[in-house]
């Protein structure tokens, strides 16, 4: 079928490396694999992904899904997998948001990203 759709597979470098840092705040984990959310807006979810272009570079997508529907609250794309683009995707999710009622959980792994200072006095 491949052939005849004319498509074929890109053998893509390793994942990046990263430098290890100094141990960062570890938070306990609300969601707990429950993730049935019966409303919008109160629990979501945020991650990145890389993003292996053809000429060899590499972009990171932030996103961050409604875990009620599985829709996509915001995405974003930048060059660097930084604090900033963690901050700038929850801040145009909650842009996007006409009015959040009640408690909303946003859950992440426990990267650097997501548990840098910055990110946390953003989400206070």
């Amino acid at each position: 079928m491949n052939t005849e759709l004319g498509l074929r597979s890109i053998v893509r470098p390793h994942k990046p490396g990263y430098e290890h840092g100094k141990p960062h705040h570890i938070f306990s984990n609300q969601l707990n694999q429950d993730f049935h959310a019966p409303k919008v807006n109160q629990k979501w979810c945020t991650d990145f992904t890389y993003l292996f272009l053809q000429n060899g570079e590499v972009r990171y997508n932030c996103s961050i899904i409604d875990l009620h529907d599985r829709s996509i609250v915001a995405s974003i794309t930048d060059r660097g997998i930084t604090s900033d683009l963690a901050i700038r995707t929850l801040e145009k999710a909650l842009d996007s948001q006409p009015a959040i009622h009640g408690e909303l959980l946003l859950h992440s792994d426990q990267g650097s990203q997501f548990t840098s200072k910055a990110f946390i006095k953003f989400c206070e």
